[in-house]
């Protein structure tokens, strides 16, 4: 039981650091839509400093995921191939989910 809320332990700045970087990447690009719908005369500058906040969001976002597969794998009880391809697709499923969410709320705001 000590040895897996240390493994836990070790991998939550890397949990933390996917959410927090899926959250920029989140907004920063739906804040890049709402500049470039929502005025009449869209700025392409404003428009390209939000689209640059949701990439680098999304780096921040995969870089913790890589980083949370390498310490899967130091992991000596670390779960099968199979197990650690859901945690991967579950991380990326949270995303795509929150990314739609967002785009929903957009939707619904701009109508």
């Amino acid at each position: 039981m000590k040895g897996q809320f240390r493994s836990e332990a070790k991998q939550l700045p890397s949990i933390l650091a996917k959410l927090a970087g899926g959250l920029v990447a989140v907004g920063g690009l739906g804040g890049a839509v709402i500049v470039l719908t929502r005025r009449p005369d869209p700025s392409w500058g404003g428009a390209l400093v939000w689209a640059l906040v949701g990439v680098i969001g999304l780096a921040v976002f995969l870089a913790a995921s890589r980083l949370l597969a390498g310490r899967m794998d130091e992991d000596d009880s670390a779960p099968t191939a199979k197990a650690r391809a859901k945690t991967s697709a579950l991380s990326w499923l949270i995303l795509l989910v929150l990314a739609g969410l967002f785009l929903a709320i957009v939707l619904i705001v701009a109508v």
